[in-house]
């Protein structure tokens, strides 16, 4: 079976919430994914994408609600699947995370030990970046967030899930970005603009990213820097043959804080978005995980540090392993402006630069891309057999098919999971993992 594009189907109802916050239709043995359906919500949809197999909808008219269901407070934002969960009460929220996690591992490794999942105190205004998509239209600049799926710009009256700093920021751009001659003139070229916030330092960062070079005009730069005297970093990112970046401003990074430590933040660096959670995500890691002063710990994907210097207190050695040049430059600056001197940094990939370490390794932690962790890497930690490995996802998918890996071989065995809420309104979840060698 398949059904055609912008096929209208009437009187359908959802059985199931799917992982992605999506409603499950059922034709048959055919699936239909709806967008903004409930379970026991009855709505025509209509197709915006199918094949053999299943289609993806969205609603065109429901006529009932679920007893869950609460008022969408920003509908505009909705539209940009931004908060697909913004449908549903907090409580309910985690509920649906936790049991994601749950019943995926239950299903696939037989875990029944799934922690309850660690809310976060902020569920709005909570994310420290956000990039917003630039369009120009008979001399005119609009920005906002793209509709999902499709490349049709909504733009927005306030971005509910960024910090409030970086509101105001995209608020005053809002209003007042039509009256500077760069934009006049080369409106067209400018594609994004990218703002990170740090509320520890209280200092931002604003990024305006172009196809075409052209400069940012002086009245432009005066006027921001007198209405936000928090805005330390100006630049622009020159997408061409080659990506470059123009520095309006002194300084290139911003500076924020987990628990006691401070890090150098420059544009292209990995920080986890939600601020006011990273702490409490770190700490389920590094209390669950024994940890000793006789101990070499491996920190993969290690990034600009953040995990390596959170526990390097606690180790004789902490080397971290991270493919990106510049990560690893921030790293070793963020450990000399830290006093950290038990830490080294690998540039490079793991499977490499893990050979570079000669000192045996007793615990080996993973934080890696949506991805996973691939299979010669997951080997290669199998052959070293370190007597823990704790592992961060930001994908409990790959996160359950690389955890079977590994206790499939018998070595480890799985003694901790916990979901942790770093995204609230999405249905995204971090979860951590912590196996010992048996």
């Amino acid at each position: 079976m398949k059904y055609e594009l912008g096929q209208i189907i009437k009187g359908v109802e959802a059985i199931n919430f799917t992982y992605e916050a999506l409603g499950l239709v059922k034709a048959d043995d055919y699936s239909i994914f709806v967008e903004n359906l409930l379970p026991q919500e009855k709505a025509d949809i209509q197709i915006k994408k199918s094949n053999t197999k299943f289609a993806f909808a969205i609603v065109v008219k429901r006529y009932n609600d679920s007893p869950k269901r609460i008022k969408v407070l920003n509908q505009k934002l909705m539209l940009s699947g931004s908060t697909p969960l913004a449908i549903l009460n907090y409580a309910d929220q985690l509920e649906f995370k936790e049991n994601v996690v749950k019943y995926l591992f239950q299903r696939n490794i037989h875990f029944n030990e799934t922690q309850k999942i660690l809310p976060c105190e902020k569920q709005w205004n909570y994310r420290n970046k956000i990039t917003v998509f630039v369009e120009s239209s008979k001399g005119k600049i609009k920005f906002g967030l793209y509709e999902k799926n499709t490349h049709k710009l909504v733009e927005q009256d306030s971005y509910d899930l960024a910090n409030e700093s970086i509101n105001k920021l995209l608020m005053y751009l809002n209003k007042n970005i039509n009256n500077y001659k760069c934009f006049i003139e080369n409106g067209q070229f400018l594609k994004q603009i990218v703002v990170r916030y740090s509320e520890s330092y209280d200092q931002m960062m604003l990024a305006f990213v172009q196809d075409k070079p052209f400069e940012l005009s002086e009245d432009l730069l005066k006027d921001l820097t007198s209405n936000f005297k928090n805005l330390k970093v100006i630049l622009k990112e020159e997408k061409v043959k080659k990506t470059t970046y123009t520095y309006y401003s002194e300084a290139k990074n911003i500076q924020d804080k987990i628990s006691n430590l401070t890090f150098n933040i420059d544009y292209n660096s990995f920080f986890q978005v939600n601020s006011y959670q990273t702490n409490n995500l770190y700490n389920l890691l590094v209390n669950n995980l024994h940890l000793d002063k006789t101990m070499n710990v491996v920190d993969a994907y290690s990034g600009i540090g953040t995990i390596s210097l959170k526990i390097a207190e606690k180790v004789k050695k902490v080397y971290g392993l991270e493919i990106v040049k510049e990560a690893v430059i921030n790293a070793k600056q963020n450990a000399k402006l830290n006093n950290i001197n038990n830490t080294e940094f690998y540039e490079g990939d793991v499977l490499k630069t893990i050979d570079n370490i000669k000192e045996k390794i007793d615990t080996i932690i993973i934080d890696p891309p949506r991805a996973g962790v691939s299979k010669e890497v997951l080997e290669k930690i199998l052959k070293i057999e370190p007597k823990q490995i704790g592992y961060i996802s930001c994908n409990p998918h790959t996160l359950c098919r690389d955890i079977d890996l590994l206790t499939l071989s018998k070595k480890y065995k799985l003694e901790f999971l916990k979901p942790c809420d770093m995204f609230c309104q999405t249905h995204h979840v971090e979860t951590v993992a912590i196996l010992k060698l048996k």
